[in-house]
């Protein structure tokens, strides 16, 4: 049966939209053309979903393949013109131009969505992308895979500018270990980075890891062993140092350590500081009550480094176990001052502050009343 649109109402909208298993044409409530995708098989060995925002104006942005290599056998993209309202659905101006990386010079053209795909001898190369809008941004969303290659070695599974984003604390796991006795373990050889439906979308060997640097409170950056970069984005400074956390620890000592999505748990316990046995005694007058006074000799000019070997004798943590007292930050003040000194060298009383955190970003602040004799 047809139904006849109402000729009095707006012109009925002709949509083509995937439904089911196909892509149908449909005109306002009637299909008028259905190609159905049932029994296509696209085979693959690893796969890869990224999502990358191409700025309004932005020219020559790559698409980066991520640990697939140069270049790929299947990639769907699907573009999502930003802000999403009526108020921008001038259709001329939603498209993108791209072209790839081995012929520049012929610049392609795509609307909503492209589909490329190619085989083991026919790969498609990566793409780079123009925005031309001067307003608005776009956002790709892609899915894209690849049969083996026999060049593909772990030196060149990584583009130098991989990027993961939307993460949480424990979107990175681990490769579990083989453990048979401590003798014959062979611990976690892999990070591995999920997706919130535990979905592996990167695998990365820890012995191509050289650094792993927090270069902003939301980013990590993992060095590999060559000039490539792994760039992971958490969606909060909490889950950035949670997995920072993690990633460390299991870091130093994988033979014998794995991590889950729940294990270990969250880190939010504070070093522990350990002191010298410095001559103490109990003033009254600096506090409303007794207060616990440290005794040191008047002659010496003393800086914030010097204290801190008087004071400290070690600063342990429950996850990242020994810590340096060098990494201890040391503030000198006078009992009633607010700026600090950078040395203390009269006779009389004063504050000093030590301050400690772990990879977690837990802080241990111990505040100790000095007098110099």
């Amino acid at each position: 049966m047809y139904i006849q649109p109402n000729i009095l109402l707006t012109p009925t909208e002709k949509l083509i939209k995937p439904y089911e298993c196909s892509f149908i044409a449909i005109e306002g409530p009637n299909m008028k053309g259905k190609l159905t995708l049932e029994g296509l098989e696209i085979k693959y060995d690893t796969f890869y979903v990224s999502q990358l925002i191409l700025n309004a104006n932005s020219k020559d942005q790559p698409l980066i393949y991520g640990f697939l290599g140069d270049n790929v056998t299947f990639l769907m993209i699907r573009a999502k013109y930003m802000p999403l309202d009526p108020t921008w659905g001038i259709e001329t101006e939603q498209f993108l131009q791209y072209y790839y990386k081995d012929d520049p010079e012929t610049v392609h053209t795509m609307g909503q969505l492209l589909v490329l795909t190619g085989n083991s001898t026919n790969r498609i190369p990566q793409l780079f992308f123009n925005n031309t809008s001067s307003m608005f941004k776009v956002q790709l969303e892609v899915m894209m895979a690849n049969l083996p290659q026999a060049d593909l070695t772990n030196t060149l599974q990584y583009a130098q500018s991989s990027s993961f984003s939307g993460l949480y604390w424990n979107s990175i796991i681990t490769d579990q270990m083989n453990y048979i006795s401590p003798e014959l373990s062979t611990g976690s050889t892999e990070l591995k980075i999920i997706d919130i439906n535990g979905n592996s979308l990167a695998f990365i060997p820890f012995n191509n890891i050289r650094t792993v640097y927090k270069m902003s409170s939301t980013t990590l950056l993992l060095g590999m062993d060559t000039e490539e970069k792994i760039k992971l984005e958490f969606l909060s400074e909490f889950n950035c140092d949670q997995a920072n956390s993690r990633i460390n620890w299991v870091l130093k000592n994988s033979r014998f350590r794995v991590l889950t999505s729940t294990d270990p748990t969250l880190d939010t316990t504070s070093p522990i500081i350990t002191w010298n046995n410095v001559l103490s005694g109990v003033t009254s007058g600096i506090t409303s009550g007794s207060t616990d006074v440290y005794y040191i000799p008047s002659g010496i000019s003393y800086s914030a480094s010097t204290i801190r070997e008087i004071f400290l004798s070690g600063v342990t943590d429950n996850r990242d176990g020994n810590i340096s007292i060098l990494d201890v930050d040391v503030e000198m003040y006078d009992l009633e001052g607010i700026l600090p000194l950078v040395t203390i060298t009269d006779v009389g009383y004063y504050r000093v502050m030590f301050k400690i955190r772990d990879i977690a970003n837990n802080w241990t602040i111990v505040q100790r009343y000095v007098q110099i004799l």
